[in-house]
């Protein structure tokens, strides 16, 4: 039985079955969102484990002709791996098939949309506000983007229809469906997602870099929280930092900013700076997270 409205398709592929693209295709198959599902993936040791849970039905290495049979097909891969992904489907690709992503930067692959080769391709951009620091398939899990936002980036040429049919199918998996430019994206996403990012694996470096390595194993619960996300794939986020760094690097200066302030009343004793810098920055963090 499929999700309440939705009209289940007949066959679904889905590139890359990480922890994006396996729990994708686990609900999915839980929610019978599609009568089939075909999986792509090129990590011989994800493919033994994604046969073991059962995520796909059928499986292979690299895209290759069954996926014409396809009417949906989700690239869940690196940020730098589009272009190549894309030219191994297009030969097979059928003309009202519909593509799509979940990647967190946008703009990149929606200018390799745009080329000659691929203009005539039925797509629209996606990103999921959800994730863990764990990957590759043994990560995915059920009800991932319930109840999370997800972001759709079309452009002005892109078909209704096929915004339509996205939406719809990113609703019917219980996230909370909005539309935002590309670039208006990748710049917000420099701050509120990459830069964090970069800054959590920073101060790993700056820990084990010190004359204190060993301090990481007295760490506490403040600590491991903040730097919990480095210990996310660090092949995808350097696709992305390097993908994104025209937004990246501005919002790296501000840091640096933010921090000789800090730095700047720390060396004159300057108690009333402080508690006004960290005052700043506590307020805003309430106003908006909690």
């Amino acid at each position: 039985m499929s999700a309440s409205g939705f009209t289940p398709f007949e066959t679904l592929a889905v590139v890359g079955l990480g922890l994006i693209g396996g729990s994708f295709a686990k609900d999915v198959r839980r929610l019978g969102l599609a009568h089939r599902i075909l999986g792509y993936d090129n990590n011989a040791e994800y493919r033994t484990e994604i046969s073991s849970r059962n995520l796909v039905d059928y499986l292979a290495a690299v895209p290759d002709k069954k996926i014409t049979e396809a009417q949906l097909i989700l690239l869940a891969v690196p940020v730098k791996a589009f272009a190549k992904v894309i030219s191994q489907i297009r030969p097979h690709l059928s003309s009202d098939a519909v593509l799509t992503d979940v990647s967190s930067v946008k703009s990149p692959l929606l200018n390799t949309m745009c080329s000659p080769e691929n203009a005539a391709i039925r797509f629209v951009g996606g990103h999921p506000i959800t994730g863990s620091e764990n990957f590759g398939p043994s990560a995915s899990q059920d009800n991932l983007f319930a109840g999370k936002h997800f972001i759709l980036t079309p452009s002005k040429n892109t078909d209704r229809n096929v915004l339509r049919t996205v939406r719809e199918l990113w609703e019917s998996l219980g996230a909370e469906v909005s539309e935002m430019d590309a670039e208006a994206h990748d710049q917000m996403f420099a701050s509120v997602s990459h830069l964090p990012h970069l800054l959590a694996y920073a101060s790993i470096h700056a820990i084990t870099n010190s004359d204190k390595p060993d301090a990481l194993g007295q760490s506490g619960a403040g600590l491991k929280d903040f730097s919990r996300i480095a210990s996310s794939s660090p092949e995808m986020w350097a696709d992305i930092f390097l993908e994104n760094q025209e937004n990246l690097l501005p919002r790296m200066n501000t840091f640096k900013d933010a921090m000789t302030d800090l730095e700047d009343a720390i060396m004159r004793n300057d108690k009333e700076k402080l508690i006004e810098l960290l005052t700043l920055a506590k307020t805003e963090r309430d106003r908006w997270m909690t």
